[in-house]
């Protein structure tokens, strides 16, 4: 469906640069996308390797533990049924870790690992437990403290100060998040799930 309208935005943008005379600013932007795409892919692949070392160097000197064990302090109360130390919840504190540093790619496999632990725990079963949807719901509200994506991107285009988003990131993060964390409770407690 996304390809059809893509097509059909590509071919309505062709008919009118034909009708407008402007045929040449297409030809120009149509053959010099790959060479930008190329290199924006380049920057933020560079950035990913950079954070993913980071991450591993974190995890083989003992600090991610230090911080996955003090982030599980904080989230144990929203997963109650989890024991502090299990890997279920080790994984939920690596996917938000990850997350909070803008690295999806590292984050993803902590989350399918972490939904796989807690479909474990829930034997199985076909109806979502109440700590896997807890866990979507703040794996999917997008706590970021240190968005390296979007600096990334900003200073690719040439922003004067790429990181003058961060503060507005942290704020709309935590509002998004408090939101969930809100809701959940909420129809956990009033509703049926």
């Amino acid at each position: 469906m996304i390809n059809g309208i893509f097509v059909v935005i590509f071919l309505v943008g062709l008919i009118y640069s034909c009708f407008t005379n402007r045929l040449d600013v297409v030809v120009e932007v149509v053959l010099g996308t790959p060479k930008s795409a190329l290199l924006l892919f380049a920057d933020i692949y560079a950035l990913l390797i950079f954070w993913g070392g980071m991450l591993e160097i974190c995890k083989q000197s003992g600090l991610l533990s230090l911080i996955t064990n003090y982030i599980s302090y904080i989230l144990h109360p929203l997963f109650k049924k989890l024991d502090r130390k299990s890997e279920a919840m080790q994984y939920i504190c690596l996917n938000l870790v990850a997350n909070m540093l803008s690295m999806g790619s590292a984050a993803t496999p902590f989350g399918l690992q972490a939904m796989k632990e807690l479909d474990i725990l829930n034997n199985h079963s076909k109806v979502a437990s109440d700590e896997m949807i807890t866990f979507l719901l703040l794996n999917t509200s997008g706590m970021c403290l240190i968005p390296t994506i979007l600096i990334s991107l900003r200073k690719q285009y040439g922003s004067t100060n790429p990181v003058s988003i961060i503060p507005y990131v942290i704020v709309v993060s935590v509002i998004t998040t408090m939101v969930s964390i809100i809701l959940d409770r909420l129809v956990l407690k009033h509703g049926k799930r």
